[in-house]
């Protein structure tokens, strides 16, 4: 089933990360997220900033726990980029200083980490 509801609300808790330039992308499968920017000439910033055009229509799962534990919550969106259909994959966890959020993957669907 789909959760668009848990989607608009960690998008709505995204865009003020984006806004503030508190998120980075440290992808986990560093080889596919970097080989797709290199393919397209994309910089971290490029990522970033498409990240702004996810809706809750492209929310694929989650949310999810971190595989290796650490806090907060993960959300897989595919998206299209130009005429290519991408898996992203967000994590947003809570600390002392408030919402941080780390990019974990973008890159083409099907290459899935």
């Amino acid at each position: 089933m789909r959760d668009n509801l848990s989607a608009e609300i960690f998008i709505a808790r995204l865009k003020p990360l984006l806004d503030g330039k508190i998120i980075v992308v440290q992808p986990r499968n560093v080889r596919k997220t970097r080989e797709f920017m290199l393919e397209h000439g994309l910089t971290a910033e490029d990522v970033i900033e498409f990240l702004y055009t996810l809706t809750s229509d492209d929310y694929y799962e989650g949310p999810s726990s971190d595989d290796n534990g650490s806090p907060g919550s993960v959300m897989v969106f595919l998206s299209e980029y130009e005429t290519i259909r991408i898996y992203i994959k967000i994590k947003i966890w809570k600390d002392e200083t408030g919402d941080e959020g780390v990019v974990m993957s973008f890159h083409k669907e099907g290459d899935y980490d």
